[in-house]
């Protein structure tokens, strides 16, 4: 056995967290991380330094955040064999990409900089998606379908076309500015949020499929309740939203598109009274959407 150090210096980036530090090893099933087995030996508070007892062979040792996170927020050490004591430091750095990881002094190998990137490229498709939760909450927090612009006349179809994105609604809908999303459109019963994210926020974020978008937008939305479907052709899911304000409850028809420079989430919200009137006329509108 011999004595592994790590001190990890303070820094304001991540100060209230614990950092976890676990070391690989082969016979264990307690955790994966970047499909490496590994166990946990201890933790690191801001500022502390901590000795461990480890074995004498070529191992890695990890420092992550959390068990959530563990696939791009961290940060390993290539540890050669041999019975000499061993000291380390380092420090969280910020960086939210890669959820402020900690950071080793003098870790600059190959294997350990193409981790990073890996790790940085996973970590902000999680920060695209999670502006998401942002865009969803704020929108329907925020904004109510309560528009009484239009008479009861037989509404006519009407293009739409912003962002490089064009959507057939009818001539009921006016476009309307909602934050954090590309843009969007009401009328008295139906509204439609669209966001688009670009293939060049992060390296690798074009070669996902819709299904694989689509799972990245639930499961950093929580909604375990919906799962990605086919829907008459197109790729979405379904969720309901109660506005904690008006209680009222919103039934959320989502659908994920792929151009040729960004992903597209849109989604048509209507209330839960008025679904079967609209769940079709929903279905209609979204089959209309192109891209340039």
């Amino acid at each position: 056995m011999r004595n592994l150090t790590i001190k990890r210096e303070k820094s304001f980036v991540g100060s209230l967290a614990k950092m976890k530090v676990y070391i690989e090893d082969p016979t264990s099933n307690e955790m994966r991380i970047n499909d490496i087995p590994c166990r946990k030996i201890g933790d690191l508070k801001n500022g502390e330094e901590k000795n461990f007892q480890i074995d004498e062979q070529e191992v890695k040792v990890y420092v992550i955040a959390d068990k959530l996170s563990k696939n791009y927020c961290n940060e390993f050490y290539q540890l050669s064999a041999g019975q000499e004591d061993i000291f380390l430091s380092g420090k969280n750095k910020f960086n939210p990409a890669n959820g402020n990881a900690f950071r080793f002094d003098n870790n600059e190998s190959e294997e350990t900089i193409a981790s990073r990137k890996r790790g940085a490229r996973k970590g902000l498709l999680i920060l695209i998606v999670a502006a998401i939760v942002g865009a969803i909450v704020g929108a329907v927090v925020g904004y109510s379908i309560t528009s009484n612009l239009f008479s009861n006349k037989t509404p006519d179809p009407k293009d739409f076309s912003s962002n490089g994105m064009t959507i057939t609604l009818t001539d009921e809908f006016v476009k309307t500015d909602v934050e954090n999303y590309t843009v969007a459109y009401d009328s008295k019963n139906v509204a439609v949020f669209a966001l688009k994210e670009a293939f060049v926020l992060a390296d690798g974020f074009q070669d996902y499929t819709l299904e694989q978008y689509g799972d990245l937008v639930l499961q950093n939305n929580k909604l375990s309740s919906s799962k990605i479907e086919d829907m008459e052709g197109l790729t979405g899911f379904e969720y309901e939203f109660t506005n904690p304000d008006t209680k009222d409850t919103y039934k959320y028809f989502s659908f994920v598109y792929k151009s040729n420079d960004a992903f597209w989430l849109v989604q048509f919200a209507t209330l839960t009274e008025n679904v079967d009137e609209y769940s079709s006329k929903i279905i209609e509108w979204a089959k209309t959407i192109s891209f340039e």
